[in-house]
């Protein structure tokens, strides 16, 4: 029985894997047609990019700063605070204050997240450990 509990939850890491890879290839595809990201911090941003993303990333600290300026221009942002209750309430807010300076914002993005990690994952910064890439020796 052991070995199968280790098998299941391999599949899972697995499969959480392939999707973190797909919802990246998926951010990018928006961040070409001019969407930002929102994360709450500097490893958030370092993981997304471990995983291949190159658009527009935002720390809060950042929008906190400099308001909008934050995303380089972006109308519309894409927020993807952690999946704990600390980063819905967060996320709240966010929703609140871009869209009362009049940008468009998307939280499918975390909700897809959240419902693909199965309780696997809560933070952003650790997503860079699903990534098949990631499991690959650099040559």
């Amino acid at each position: 029985m052991g070995m199968a509990m280790i098998d299941k939850h391999q599949r899972a890491i697995d499969a959480f894997g392939a999707f973190a890879e797909g919802l990246v290839r998926d951010l990018d595809q928006m961040s070409a047609e001019g969407w930002a990201v929102l994360v709450e911090g500097r490893r958030d941003a370092k993981a997304l990019r471990a995983l291949g993303f190159s658009g527009r990333i935002a720390e809060t600290s950042a929008y906190n700063k400099k308001g909008t300026r934050a995303f380089g221009g972006k109308s519309r942002v894409v927020i993807l605070t952690d999946l704990d209750r600390e980063g819905s309430v967060l996320a709240a807010r966010y929703v609140k204050a871009l869209t009362h300076d009049g940008l468009v914002v998307s939280l499918a993005e975390r909700r897809r997240l959240k419902h693909a990690s199965k309780g696997l994952f809560l933070h952003i910064e650790n997503l860079a450990r699903f990534g098949h890439s990631a499991m690959i020796e650099p040559t």
